[in-house]
């Protein structure tokens, strides 16, 4: 891929920087799925999947993406200014447009609030999947540079690079971004074949790969949900993973024994779900597949009939309209996710390459 010189002052060989929680690097993929970013990518030597035969004409080109990108990146810069969702709502859709306004939301009514989502910038990386399509809808799968931002604690982060799920459904219609992941420092994407060549999407269903693109957020729901030593947790590989440590069972935990220490009888349970916006899966055209979807998990804090009750307040109160002491409080945090799902018979096990975690609703 041609680098843009107005824009761009060389390829990353790393897509590096934390997301919007800890990030820490991993290592464990087989090298034979990493590329060089030090140069032009260069079609893989090994045989043409059979997913990936056959495909259209690539229908958005290099300079094409980055007028899409451009217009992304003010949509964004508007909305994360005026905290304004109608800003963005042309631009984004899904887990990423949900993110975002919930994110305007509690900072408009909390100005406190530490939580700012990493900005997106039109600096393109060295990446990018192009479905290969003569109909509609036309799906891009773009990485991207950003500034950095801070997390729930008003501590900045580290700027992260950011994968985008793109979609335009109607011939005239805008490209909407679906999914804003930040990549895990660290680590490398996936080798794949030249955009100019396309790929595919593949079906929900497809049996070829570790786990079918439809069970991986499922499975690892169920790793959150219940830890890493659940048998959901066979085919992944959870090195240095970034949400077993505070998320899902971890929150549960850690919050029992806080309250258990402060002399308090109130209940802490999460439970843990694949989410219902669409799952988007690219061939790479080398092997396996990128995966992207989201978890939503709920954290409950209940009195259980104690005389300590949770507090309504901040963050929580802006999404829900609730205030003081509440017998029950539920908190829905979004992962938007990235795997890398290799073919069964590589041998590798599933990475997850990308995570944004924000708080997106509240009630009880």
């Amino acid at each position: 891929m041609r680098s843009n010189s107005r824009r761009h002052t060389g390829r990353r060989a790393l897509l590096t920087g934390i997301g919007l929680t800890a990030m820490l690097a991993v290592s464990g993929c087989s090298a034979n799925y990493w590329p060089d970013f030090s140069g032009s990518p260069e079609a893989t030597a090994e045989a043409e999947p059979a997913e990936t035969a056959g495909l259209a004409p690539v229908p958005v080109s290099e300079a094409q993406t980055q007028k899409i990108i451009d217009r992304i990146a003010l949509a964004a810069a508007e909305g994360d200014e005026t905290l304004d969702a109608a800003s963005i709502e042309s631009r984004f859709k899904g887990d990423a447009l949900a993110q975002r306004t919930a994110n305007y939301k509690i900072r408009s009514a909390v100005p406190e609030y530490g939580s700012v989502p990493a900005t997106i910038t039109n600096e393109m990386l060295g990446y990018r999947l192009v479905q290969s399509t003569e109909s509609w809808p036309r799906t891009l799968f773009v990485t991207v540079a950003s500034e950095a931002g801070t997390d729930a604690d008003g501590n900045a982060t580290d700027a992260p690079s950011l994968a985008l799920v793109l979609t335009q459904r109607l011939p005239q219609a805008e490209f909407r971004v679906s999914r804003v992941i930040a990549l895990r420092g660290g680590l490398e994407m996936p080798k794949a074949a030249p955009a100019e060549e396309g790929t595919a999407l593949l079906s929900d269903d497809i049996e070829s790969l570790v786990l079918k693109p439809a069970d991986v957020g499922a499975a690892y729901a169920a790793i959150l949900q219940g830890g890493a030593d659940v048998a959901e947790a066979e085919p992944f590989d959870l090195t240095d993973d970034p949400l077993l440590d505070s998320y899902g069972k971890a929150w549960a935990d850690q919050a029992k024994e806080k309250s258990d220490a402060d002399e308090k009888t109130q209940s802490y349970s999460v439970s843990v779900a694949q989410g219902e916006e669409p799952i988007v899966s690219f061939s790479t055209g080398a092997g396996g597949a990128l995966i992207a979807t989201t978890v939503l998990e709920s954290q409950v804090v209940d009195s259980a009939g104690g005389r300590y009750k949770p507090q309504a307040e901040g963050a929580v109160s802006a999404l829900s309209g609730l205030t003081g002491q509440q017998d029950k409080i539920v908190r829905q945090v979004a992962h938007q996710m990235l795997f890398f799902v290799p073919n069964k018979e590589d041998g590798s096990k599933i990475q997850l390459l990308g995570v944004t975690s924000e708080l997106v609703g509240a009630g009880n």
